[in-house]
């Protein structure tokens, strides 16, 4: 264990300081990078996806296709919220009975394999 946390220290000191070999690292540790920043975005999605929910009890509607942008603006001040780990805004699908925040993934795409989505029930 001890020398694997050596070797990954030593590549992350590595691809700081040497620029050309940050795509070669970063092309070696997608495997585990990709996964991680899936579970992590997870987290932040089920929450807009509740503070989406909130909105709805508050106001009695949630935003549309038309004001999701404006919503997620007001709703959240910084990018990092807004959108997910690869540039993307956040985008809200809308079922009577649940609502799920949409990620395009990795490759910044919709309708690709690598979107996910969190649903989140609706109370009724």
């Amino acid at each position: 264990m001890a020398r694997l946390v050596l070797m990954v220290v030593l590549g992350l000191v590595a691809a700081f300081y040497f620029p050309d070999s940050r795509a070669v690292m970063m092309d070696i540790a997608e495997p585990v990078i990709v996964p991680v920043e899936r579970w992590s975005t997870s987290a932040e999605m089920r929450q807009v996806g509740e503070n989406v929910l909130e909105h709805e009890r508050l106001t009695g509607k949630l935003p549309d296709r038309r004001t999701w942008l404006g919503w997620l603006d007001y709703r959240y001040s910084s990018d990092d919220l807004r959108q997910d780990p690869w540039g993307s805004m956040y985008q809200l699908r809308v079922w009577a009975d649940s609502v799920a925040i949409v990620s395009w993934g990795p490759d910044a795409m919709s309708s690709t394999e690598d979107d996910f989505q969190v649903v989140v029930p609706r109370e009724r």
